[in-house]
């Protein structure tokens, strides 16, 4: 992916980088997939993750986390099945 670079890049280098990743961002976008994921996957397990960490590492377990966690965890498994 991206490599940590020891030197430093002219202007015109660095454009170049930035349009590159610009464009595989855009190719991505346009696929609809990353990891042979759906970006709606995706989506689901970033919201999964940032609630489980509310509700079960810094204890914030009130009721609209935890129906938010079990609603996504539901959409979540249902796209998994479906993709697998």
């Amino acid at each position: 992916m991206l490599i940590k670079q020891d030197y430093i890049l002219n202007t015109e280098e660095e454009y170049q980088q930035i349009d590159s990743v610009k464009e595989w961002i855009h190719n991505i976008h346009e696929s609809g997939s990353f990891f042979n994921l759906s970006l709606k996957t995706l989506e689901l397990i970033r919201r999964f993750n940032n609630l489980y960490i509310q509700v079960f590492e810094n204890e914030e377990a009130n009721p609209s986390n935890l129906n938010q966690l079990v609603i996504t965890s539901k959409g979540l498994e249902t796209e998994l099945v479906r993709e697998n």
